[in-house]
């Protein structure tokens, strides 16, 4: 780490907020909770500059966040940008700034993604959160993968929460953070909640926050699952989300749920995005999601993970949540 004793991080005012994620923890509103007043901690603060793998996360510790252990802080930090390196193979964006803000619990709280011309994190941490609180946490993994994305219409907010919801638990898994069997008791336990319900209009159409958390997640499971069997195992959604984030740049840019599915189809070599998309936007498609999952070979018994090995899916369900190496670019992950 490198200390910034005064603040200079550029960032231009507000403009658009590209992402606002609320934390299935609620956490309360405060003084940074818009997003003029975020931009402004963020270049006015001072920061602490952190290397991420490729890109740089300018922490800003708000009002000094008194109290607050700023060594745990910051470990929990590296660790959660080395998960989300790991699942797109860089840090997803040239330059964040992240504000922490203390609050008087033991819990990580909301958080919420923001991006215009820079991209911005804002997190409460509470004073008394412990190292097994910061060691579980998910909730700014799921605010980094929202870097990674470009924006898309409002119609379509589901693309980027579901994909949020549904990579954060395997970026964790596949860094070695998490074990596989507790992203798939979350999926077992989560995606039934993203089920078409009556009335329903689709995605782009249905806008209840199960299917958009949830709905969402089951989409891009289903694309990880068709990319994987049109390609033999070669390619997954992993492949095709790599691709649009490098073409796209992360957050700060605008662009098409098109573009996304066809940069996403051209790198995994499939049309698999683009057919789910068009089977999912306007229709409710409901998909039954206990077969799925023994297919994949893997059941929930009193509370356990149960795998079968020997199901039609039970590679592909491996391959999903499989550790990976580092990202290569090995001088420039050193999350110094």
């Amino acid at each position: 780490m490198r200390k910034v004793a005064a603040a200079g991080i550029a960032f231009l005012a507000l403009g658009l907020i590209a992402t606002v994620v609320v934390s299935r923890r609620s956490g309360g509103e405060d003084r940074y909770s818009d997003g003029e007043s975020l931009y402004a901690a963020l270049r006015e603060q001072p920061h602490t500059m952190l290397s991420a793998c490729g890109g740089d996360i300018a922490v800003v510790f708000a009002d000094g966040a008194p109290g607050l252990d700023r060594e745990h802080v910051m470990k929990w930090i590296r660790g959660s940008a080395r998960a989300v390196s790991t699942y797109f193979g860089q840090f997803p964006v040239r330059r964040v700034g992240l504000l922490v803000i203390a609050d008087d619990s033991s819990r990580i709280g909301s958080g919420a993604a923001y991006g215009f011309s820079q991209s911005a994190i804002r997190i409460h941490v509470g004073r008394w959160v412990n190292e097994t609180a910061f060691r579980d946490d998910w909730i700014l993994v799921h605010e980094m993968t929202h870097l990674a994305l470009p924006r898309v219409p409002r119609q379509s907010e589901w693309l980027l929460e579901g994909n949020a919801t549904y990579i954060e638990p395997i970026a964790r898994a596949q860094a070695g953070e998490l074990d596989p069997s507790v992203v798939w008791r979350w999926a077992i336990e989560g995606m039934p909640k993203g089920e078409p319900q009556a009335g329903d209009l689709g995605l782009d159409h249905t806008s209840t926050w199960g299917r958009t958390y949830w709905g969402g997640a089951t989409f891009w499971l289903k694309a990880d699952i068709g990319i994987l069997e049109a390609t033999h195992g070669a390619l997954g959604a992993q492949d095709a989300l790599r691709a649009i984030n490098r073409r796209s740049g992360g957050n700060t840019a605008d662009w098409t749920v098109d573009q996304v599915m066809a940069t996403g189809d051209a790198a995994t070599h499939t049309h698999v995005l683009s057919g789910l998309y068009a089977a999912m936007r306007s229709s409710p498609a409901p998909m039954d999601v206990a077969d799925l999952f023994r297919q994949l070979g893997v059941t929930e018994r009193n509370g356990a993970i149960a795998y079968d090995d020997d199901a039609p899916l039970a590679g592909i369900r491996r391959r999903i949540t499989e550790p990976r190496d580092r990202p290569s670019a090995q001088s420039s992950c050193d999350f110094e």
